[in-house]
């Protein structure tokens, strides 16, 4: 049987070869197959076949597996609630975890200040207008420094940020939603947290002293940053800096004191 299937596939070698040797207007490549004709049934004992055959196979030994696990799981869920010896405060997080809303508006914030704006699924239609709220009242907080910091140095284009005095004991803190896109040393700046915002707007935070988050995470508003460096026993430095779509800003005029 052997032999037969490996005189099958050396005929087709030697056609395939035909066929990429000859000229285009000779004539056809299949000239001789009513000479030796294929027999259909061959095919069961081809390569291919076995290959098309051994293809199958793993993809439903992965379904028996992954509704193995499942039934797994579900077990387990069950008899984590049924039996006595786990803690209740154990049952109680994991209820809480398995029932808690997912937080869909954080998600949008973040996607939009790493990525960009949120692609929609539908186009716009012709001549559609953007629905205006009757009332801006209530809705996100205006972000501003506060009241008892000072200007230590004016906005520079040359050196991009501006030298805020702070208390001693004043913590930063990020007025909206961000996402830190970079911890770490800038030049003229020093320790420094920059903090993607939507709309293709950056904050930086420089001259850290202290810095309580990590790169990557997402920063709701009034969430600490971290701490400035100390000049002195009474206040601090803060190095801050404004860019829209990199463009460096007076912060001052987007972030004003309360």
């Amino acid at each position: 049987m052997f032999n037969e299937v490996d005189r099958v596939k050396e005929r087709r070698r030697e056609r395939m070869e035909r066929i990429r040797t000859q000229p285009r207007d000779s004539y056809a490549p299949f000239v001789d197959d009513w000479k030796d004709p294929i027999d259909t049934q061959e095919e069961l004992f081809s390569f291919s076949g076995r290959d098309r055959m051994n293809e199958q196979r793993p993809v439903n030994e992965k379904w028996g597996i992954q509704i193995l696990a499942s039934l797994f799981l579900v077990g387990m869920a069950y008899v984590v609630f049924q039996t006595t010896l786990i803690p209740l405060a154990w049952k109680d997080s994991a209820r809480e975890v398995m029932t808690r809303d997912f937080n869909f508006a954080g998600v949008a914030d973040w996607y939009e200040a790493k990525f960009g704006s949120i692609p929609t699924i539908l186009p716009a239609l012709p001549g559609q207008t953007t629905a205006v709220p009757a009332s801006t009242e209530g809705s996100a907080p205006v972000w501003k420094l506060p009241a008892h910091w000072k200007v230590a140095k004016s906005y520079e284009p040359e050196s991009a940020k501006v030298v805020l005095t702070t208390g001693i004991s004043d913590q930063v803190t990020i007025g909206e939603t961000g996402w830190v896109a970079f911890v770490g040393e800038k030049p003229g700046y020093g320790t420094t947290v920059v903090v993607r915002l939507t709309q293709g707007r950056e904050v930086w935070f420089g001259n850290l002293d202290g810095v309580r988050v990590t790169k990557d995470e997402v920063l709701q508003p009034g969430q600490v940053v971290g701490t400035a460096r100390s000049v002195n026993n009474m206040s601090r430095h803060l190095y801050l800096g404004y860019a829209i779509h990199e463009e460096f800003v007076n912060p001052l005029e987007v972030i004003p004191f309360e």
